[in-house]
């Protein structure tokens, strides 16, 4: 028992340090994740509200509902102007998605795939991704080519 009050009365300042550093390092570590989390979140409700404006466009601009037609005659009736800028603000929102997914976000990776496929599939979103896909980024690009893809197979 002596021994070890002598090497508390040594060290006492040595095992303080350590046990505060120890103790700083899991409180930070508690509040990293708590934060991520939360700017998770922020990030899931930011484009969700994105996503919700965007798309109201379409109902406020009865001129753009043709992008949902399965079926479109591009060469009687190409596609215009309002709806090339606006499908390009919708594959951004595409960009923008994907990328939180791929930096861990609250979306599901499966659950982008189903909708970039379902919407892309679309003549005129196809359309207008063929025409402009050159000039996005090379691994988005991959992966909306994956998800046509998958399905064609």
């Amino acid at each position: 028992m002596g021994t070890t009050l002598l090497w508390f009365q040594d060290n006492w300042f040595s095992l303080l340090q350590t046990i505060g550093i120890i103790g700083s390092l899991v409180f930070t570590g508690v509040s990293l994740r708590q934060e991520t989390h939360s700017r998770r979140a922020s990030d899931l409700l930011t484009l969700t509200e994105h996503h919700r404006d965007l798309w109201q466009e379409v109902y406020c601009r009865p001129g753009l509902g043709r992008i949902y037609a399965e079926e479109v005659d591009l060469i009687s009736s190409p596609v215009t102007v309002a709806e090339e800028r606006f499908l390009n603000e919708v594959i951004v929102h595409f960009h923008t998605a994907w990328q939180l997914v791929s930096q861990g976000s609250l979306l599901s990776l499966e659950t982008m795939r189903v909708d970039a496929r379902t919407f892309f599939m679309l003549p005129i979103p196809q359309a207008v991704w063929k025409q402009t896909k050159a000039n996005r980024d090379s691994k988005f690009v991959h992966f909306i080519e994956k998800c046509l893809q998958d399905t064609k197979s």
